[in-house]
């Protein structure tokens, strides 16, 4: 229940923080603002697939896609702060 529950937060504030970079990148119109939002997204997504496999509604071993999207999300903020 509790892991459920942060998870469920998790979401939230990854979909919140991919809301403040879409208002940034329309105010400044960075390209480091634009791979915030997809890191922040495909946060979420990560997190949707980890609740999803917790919960066992799905069957298949996500381990692979999970670890896929991580490295993703990670180098996006590596991009996002380089060309800062």
């Amino acid at each position: 229940m509790m892991e459920t529950v942060l998870a469920v937060i998790a979401l939230i504030l990854s979909l919140a923080l991919a809301g403040i970079s879409l208002i940034a990148y329309r105010k400044s119109h960075l390209r480091a603002a634009l791979y915030l939002i997809a890191a922040f997204l495909l946060l979420a997504i990560k997190k949707v697939i980890e609740t999803l496999h917790l919960a066992e509604w799905i069957e298949k071993d996500v381990s692979m896609a999970v670890g896929a999207l991580e490295v993703i999300v990670l180098l996006l903020f590596v991009v996002a702060l380089w060309k800062r």
